[in-house]
């Protein structure tokens, strides 16, 4: 049999309920695959917006922001004078580094200038051995300049509690400033700095602490936009071929094959 006889025993005559079907589907799967690659796009603004905040704005002295203290904040270097409150210092859950046992400090600052008194500033790990004289140490210092990296991180869950108590110092298992806020009055529960410099691939001396510095730039959660949006477009195509095969319909050929035709007797 030949390709074109072949071809000529089916028409396209598509039917009332895979038709309908179809319209019905297309534009989902066709709304779904766009919905996607638009997500893609906004996330690619994001991150280039985070690069600019982070890279060509200079360091902020204050934390005062007009509009959207979220826009204007995230992700931007500071360069903060107060004074730590060690009084309220808080740990974070216990980590090892370079094979010792130690603890991150999240302390409240109190910034000398702008309406919001307080942030909360991951100042980094140090050994357990080591913390109380650290934090002596600093209690007796004179106003410090904190650096570091604005984040915004008012996700996190406001009833958030420690975890644990170690010397009257209550452990957390995040650095959470709105849960922290419950107890240190006049922090900002929505700010965080990460003290130190970006660290991205730098070597870390294990002789030297506070270990702080961050990681740059950040990234959003994994996504997979373009895989999904991939796989919505694949889905409306396949959609496409079903319907089309569906409406493929042979041909009748009009009149009944004779039994000679097919070399049978009656």
């Amino acid at each position: 049999m030949t390709t074109e006889s072949a071809a000529g025993r089916r028409q396209f005559r598509p039917q009332i309920v895979p038709t309908l079907a179809m319209l019905a589907m297309l534009p989902v799967l066709l709304a779904l695959g766009n919905w996607q690659a638009r997500r893609y796009s906004e996330s690619t603004a994001k991150i280039e917006n985070y690069r600019i905040q982070h890279d060509e704005l200079p360091a902020l002295q204050t934390l005062d922001a007009e509009g959207d203290r979220n826009k204007a904040l995230h992700f931007r270097r500071v360069a903060l004078t107060g004074k730590l409150d060690i009084g309220h210092a808080q740990l974070l859950t216990a980590r090892y580094k370079f094979g010792q046992r130690g603890f991150s400090l999240a302390v409240p600052f109190a910034v000398s200038t702008g309406k919001y008194p307080k942030v909360l500033v991951l100042l980094g790990w140090a050994p357990e051995a080591r913390i109380d004289q650290w934090l002596e140490a600093l209690q007796r210092e004179p106003p410090q300049l904190v650096r570091g990296r604005l984040q915004f991180v008012n996700m996190l869950n406001r009833d958030e509690q420690p975890v644990n108590v170690r010397k009257d110092r209550k452990v957390w298992m995040f650095p959470n400033p709105a849960a922290i806020a419950r107890s240190v009055p006049n922090l900002d529960p929505d700010l965080l700095v990460e003290a130190g410099e970006q660290a991205s691939g730098e070597f870390v001396d294990p002789t030297k602490w506070p270990v702080n510095g961050y990681d740059f730039p950040v990234h959003p959660l994994p996504t997979k936009h373009v895989e999904y949006s991939l796989t919505w477009f694949g889905a409306a195509l396949a959609l496409i071929g079903v319907w089309i095969a569906l409406s493929l319909r042979r041909k009748e050929d009009g009149h009944k094959s004779s039994p000679l035709a097919t070399g049978q007797s009656t």
